[in-house]
């Protein structure tokens, strides 16, 4: 892959790379590593979180546990709330809880993606490792 399709910062933002194929089901991977917009049993639901779902990493010495996260990067701002959200869910009220912001996660996220592939890098002074996650889609165009 090329730097070309490189994001970071605010760059990654606006991703939703798709996991999945058309009449298959989709969720998208966003620039930060959360898992957005489950669109699946036959409804679209751009915007839509599954409640809590995520990937995290432990790192162990010796048996013991040195570090754990969840493989997302900063929440990118607003951070206000949505506009149309339900009770305690709404603007002023800041994220929602399925965000997960307030666990452990990491400082920075680099983000490459060439359909049908996506990788994120995760980088954290203070995590004793490197993470990358790699996703891909499996859908094949012209191959339904």
């Amino acid at each position: 892959m090329t730097d070309h399709f490189l994001y970071q910062g605010a760059k990654t933002g606006q991703i939703s790379f798709p996991l999945g194929g058309i009449g298959t089901g989709c969720i998208g991977l966003a620039g930060n590593g959360r898992l957005i917009d489950w669109e699946i049993f036959n409804r679209p639901n751009k915007g839509s979180v599954n409640g809590f779902s995520h990937f995290a990493v432990r790192a162990e010495r010796d048996g013991q546990v040195v570090d754990a996260r969840i493989l997302h990067g900063d929440l990118n701002a607003p951070y206000q709330g949505e506009l149309q959200g339900t009770t305690f869910n709404s603007f002023g009220w800041g994220p929602r809880r399925e965000y997960l912001t307030g666990l452990p996660h990491f400082k920075d996220v680099a983000f490459r993606g060439e359909y049908p592939i996506a990788q994120l890098s995760f980088h954290d002074e203070e995590f004793p490792g490197q993470v990358k996650l790699m996703a891909f889609n499996p859908f094949i165009p012209l191959n339904a």
